[in-house]
């Protein structure tokens, strides 16, 4: 056996607990194929033509990242104006302004604004258009379930005081039915959708900007949250011709207003057409909820702040349990997004029920982000072999998420 790469003098964590540690490895293409000591992997590989000093430098194995929309937010940050950096009203508006000014394009988009950079006021239509009062915009919230249209963003897709809040969505509105600009959950896609087909080659710079920045963290793989039937394309295209360089594994997303029969059936038929060895579809998604910044996750109760109130699930309880036990019995992980503490034990009764009906199996069921959840139903998780898929950048103490929980 020959190899093409010896890495001699590293510290290397195998993994394996029995030789947790080597100082030496050999690859051959794309392969690991050999590891231990500096003389052991020398004598074992005499022939090598190249050999690489590592200095004492540490070697891990590759990253996953278990919840990154790779492909959206590769597109998202490649191609709009960035927001996440901005800490006030004044930054928005800095930043956004400075990209349409160089960014000569039919609409201005940006993302990554934080809604608690405006106090009670929020964000709407009149502050974007203070800034861009020539074209349309659309811009993104940090968390992407919510964006703000300005007023010739409004006008261009039709949002008027009699449009109707799509379906686990809704518009803000002001005290005579006109639209604010705001749009939460399902109104933000209902934007999306009306402003045109975004083609496919854009989305694969996003994936490929994306994937520039996981391998430069040392991250090879990756779950997608919510893939829908562009994003598997895009990726199968990438994976088929050479150009994904991430072990992609993906959740197809399920929706409420699906019957359970189309929904299976539709998940089953992308299942069994990707499956490439860096391509794999073996989730289902299912939001549960929304998210605190913009009221939308739901609590068991009221929120505390002036507004008070509380979100709906997403799901209604009986229908998510039949969801959890049919994709469970066909063998497909369950991601389930739930940020309020109402939304994490909904997801635990659907678990709970899709393991007493069905019986464990090898699955890794995810909840994801778990912002808030009752001491009660911490160990629930763990007795139904769940996984906690939790988010570090959502674990800052910010006025979004602080003032209204």
């Amino acid at each position: 056996m020959h190899a093409d790469l010896l890495i001699l003098n590293a510290d290397i964590v195998t993994m394996d607990p029995l030789v947790p540690r080597a100082s030496a490895l050999a690859i051959r293409g794309e392969r690991i194929i050999g590891l231990g000591g500096d003389a052991e992997l020398r004598a074992r590989f005499p022939d090598t033509p190249r050999h690489l000093d590592a200095g004492g430098r540490q070697i891990l194995p590759g990253l996953q990242d278990l919840h990154i929309h790779l492909q959206d937010s590769g597109y998202y940050t490649g191609t709009m104006a960035d927001l996440y950096t901005c800490r006030s009203p004044a930054d928005l508006a800095d930043a956004l302004a400075s990209f349409a000014a160089t960014h000569e394009r039919d609409w201005v988009f940006g993302v990554g604004f934080y809604s608690g950079i405006f106090s009670d006021a929020n964000l709407d239509r009149d502050v974007l258009d203070r800034i861009v009062s020539d074209r349309p915009v659309l811009i993104y919230g940090s968390d992407l379930h919510s964006a703000c249209l300005n007023s010739l963003g409004c006008a261009r897709l039709g949002l008027t005081a009699d449009t109707p809040d799509p379906y686990n969505g809704h518009f803000t509105r002001r005290p005579d039915g006109t639209p604010t600009g705001m749009l939460h959950e399902q109104a933000m896609y209902w934007a999306r959708d009306r402003i045109g087909e975004i083609p496919d080659s854009d989305y694969r710079l996003g994936v490929q900007h994306g994937q520039a920045l996981c391998h430069s963290l040392g991250i090879t793989g990756i779950i997608d949250p919510m893939v829908q039937p562009r994003h598997a394309r895009v990726y199968q295209s990438m994976a088929e011709d050479g150009s994904l360089k991430l072990r992609v594994g993906g959740a197809i997303h399920v929706t409420a207003d699906e019957a359970v029969p189309e929904a299976m059936a539709r998940a089953l038929r992308m299942r069994a057409d990707h499956d490439h060895p860096l391509f794999r579809l073996h989730s289902v998604k299912m939001f549960l909820d929304g998210v605190l910044e913009n009221r939308t996750a739901a609590m068991l109760e009221d929120y505390a702040d002036a507004e008070g109130g509380n979100a709906p699930l997403m799901f209604v309880p009986d229908q998510l349990k039949e969801l959890c036990i049919a994709f469970d019995a066909a063998r497909f992980q369950l991601h389930m997004h739930v940020i309020g503490d109402a939304a994490v034990r909904a997801g635990l009764d659907g678990l709970e029920a899709a393991v007493r009906e069905n019986g464990r199996w090898p699955a890794l069921h995810h909840m994801t982000h778990l912002e808030c959840v009752r001491p009660e139903d911490i160990p629930r998780l763990g007795q139904l072999g769940g996984v906690a898929n939790i988010q570090a950048l959502w674990a800052r103490r910010e006025p979004s998420v602080t003032e209204v929980a």
